[in-house]
């Protein structure tokens, strides 16, 4: 029992852990390309 307990645990913080790593690279991405797009919008 204690060792599925344990699992679980260790699934849902790595799930957990994940899905932080995602959104922040989403973050990234994201400004990323308003940079770009400010570039763009400066050159005209």
């Amino acid at each position: 029992m204690f060792t599925i307990l344990t699992v679980l645990t260790l699934f849902i913080s790595i799930m957990f852990i994940v899905s932080v790593a995602s959104t922040i690279s989403a973050l990234y991405r994201e400004s990323e390309e308003s940079k770009k797009l400010n570039k763009h919008h400066k050159v005209l």
